[in-house]
């Protein structure tokens, strides 16, 4: 599913497709598709950092930078936290200055 922000802050679908595998010709075609409905100006990508999708995107999408989705990253930190220090690890995820919440950040939407 692609997800874009409008000028007035606001979240827009811009798309979904379903596929199969994760790799980088599966993953292609869409923001190929996207492109070919006249998306442009994408100036950044935020995912699941699934290789396919880094690939594919940077491929059709080369100017946009990357960010790893936060909500994929606390899984993943998570996942190999032992599970009675679980709550202190996510304390100190939220305190991290480049985790919490950003200035600038509208909440719309």
């Amino acid at each position: 599913m692609a997800i874009a922000v409008n000028e007035d802050g606001y979240r827009e679908v811009l798309g979904t497709a379903e596929g199969m595998k994760v790799d980088k010709a599966s993953w292609v075609s869409f923001p190929q598709w996207l492109r070919g409905r006249g998306l442009d100006g994408v100036k950044l990508i935020v995912g699941d950092k699934c290789l396919g999708m880094l690939e594919a995107v940077g491929e059709v999408f080369p100017q946009a930078k990357y960010q790893r989705c936060t909500v994929h990253f606390y899984r993943n930190v998570f996942s190999v936290a032992p599970r009675v220090k679980v709550k202190l690890v996510a304390k100190m995820l939220k305190g991290h200055p480049c985790i919490g919440k950003q200035e600038g950040h509208t909440g719309k939407g």
